[in-house]
């Protein structure tokens, strides 16, 4: 009995492992925010940008490093950016740590540029079937 339950379970477990073997692909998706200190989730869609589009976005870079921000047709808009590094701890939890953020003039308070680093600390990757969720599990 156990080994015909075990043979029923194996598929569906190769297929979750492969879903969020696909969030470690490199590339650049769309995301709910731009990756911030005030933020304890993110969404992140399933598919890679193949084309350049509007919106907030989060591109992880094979060095470990990653860059978020948000971009319209034209530049008459209020945008915000981060960039970090980013360490795999397995294949459901990533951390983030911001080395460097701000905002465009446009903005209230005009162009600010931060560049102390702050350790977002780690998240688990929860795997769906459009996308994925970044939840964090702790503060450092």
């Amino acid at each position: 009995m156990k080994k015909i339950l075990f043979l029923l379970l194996l598929p569906i477990t190769c297929f979750a492992q492969d879903e969020i073997s696909n969030f470690w692909e490199y590339g650049t998706r769309g995301i709910s925010a731009v990756i911030n200190d005030k933020s304890d989730s993110y969404w992140i869609s399933r598919d890679l940008i193949v084309d350049s589009s509007y919106g907030r976005y989060l591109n992880l870079n094979d060095d470990g490093t990653f860059n978020s921000g948000n971009s319209a047709p034209c530049d008459n808009d209020c945008f915000y950016h981060s960039d970090g590094i980013f360490k795999k701890i397995d294949e459901t939890h990533i951390r983030l740590q911001i080395e460097k953020s701000g905002q465009s003039d446009l903005c209230p308070g005009g162009r600010i540029t931060y560049t102390e680093p702050r350790d977002l600390g780690i998240f688990e990757i929860k795997t769906y079937e459009n996308g994925y969720k970044l939840i964090k599990i702790n503060s450092k």
